[in-house]
């Protein structure tokens, strides 16, 4: 069981900036593909700490605004959250009203 205790919020501290990946990318020395990547995940990513102090001083940010801790036990409720979610969809999705015509069969029955 994947769980995502640490939170990387750079998509989110950048868009609250309004910081385009291409700023960034020339700011900091990286690629455009690189600062896409590093935004688009979810979880920490590695890297090292010079580049960590980059895109800080950069973003004029502390490290821990980019990062968000969630405790196990609130991963969990929320992972459990979802797999009772997607199963309810995925039971009322077989549950979904019959057509006149079964009801109408039912009924005559």
């Amino acid at each position: 069981m994947d769980k995502r205790v640490i939170r990387w919020k750079l998509n989110e501290i950048m868009a609250q900036k309004r910081v385009r990946n291409k700023d960034l990318a020339e700011g900091i020395g990286i690629t455009e593909t690189s600062v896409y990547r590093l935004r688009k995940t979810d979880t920490m990513p590695r890297m090292s700490p010079e580049r960590l102090n980059d895109i800080c001083q950069f973003l004029d940010c502390q490290p821990g605004d980019l990062l968000i801790y969630i405790p196990d036990s609130d991963a969990e409720r929320a992972e459990k959250n979802q797999q009772k979610l997607s199963k309810g969809i995925a039971i009322a999705k077989h549950q979904l009203p019959s057509t006149d015509k079964e009801a109408t069969e039912d009924i005559a029955a």
